[in-house]
């Protein structure tokens, strides 16, 4: 068991790599975000788009090696989680190695989680406010001229939200 034990830490610690590149490539994205540049958006998408089939497989990984253990260890293996397979191997020595990897792989996913929520806000945000502004451009359009009187001045043309002439 001690041999499926590390390649279990192996994984979490791969896995743990990939979650930290997405947190970083997260603060890059919030900056695209907050400067409305939707090409740099597109770059870092694209560079989160090469992770994920790494992280999925990880994850494959991950859970064929736990159910390896649940086996060895006469579990079921929706029984076996993480911090249940920490507590059995108590006092054997990939024990601490294997904590610390999870601790980190949990900070890491903790981490990720707060970074996704925070983009999710600003983006929801920045499509309220394109909305918020849509909808004043289009409501101005459909008021008719813009101005103080019901007439039309010669040259003004109707529903011109943004003319700056007198």
């Amino acid at each position: 068991m001690a041999g499926l034990i590390t390649d279990l830490i192996n994984v979490i610690e791969g896995q743990t790599a990939l979650f930290k590149q997405v947190i970083a490539l997260s603060s890059g994205k919030r900056e695209f975000i907050i400067k409305n540049d939707i090409e740099g958006l597109r770059g870092i998408v694209a560079k989160e788009n090469e992770i994920v089939p790494k992280a999925l497989k990880g994850d494959k990984e991950r859970e064929r090696i736990m159910a390896d253990i649940a086996t060895v260890l006469n579990k079921k293996k929706d029984e076996l989680t993480l911090s249940l397979l920490a507590e059995l191997t108590e006092g054997q020595p990939e024990n601490p190695t294997y904590k610390i990897a999870v601790e980190e792989f949990i900070l890491a996913l903790d981490e990720m989680k707060e970074a996704n929520d925070a983009n999710k806000i600003l983006i929801e945000s920045a499509l309220e406010y394109l909305e918020f502004n849509m909808n004043i451009v289009h409501s101005s359009m459909d008021a008719g001229p813009v101005g103080y009187s019901d007439t039309l001045d010669e040259g003004h043309e109707p529903g011109s939200f943004l003319d700056t002439r007198s």
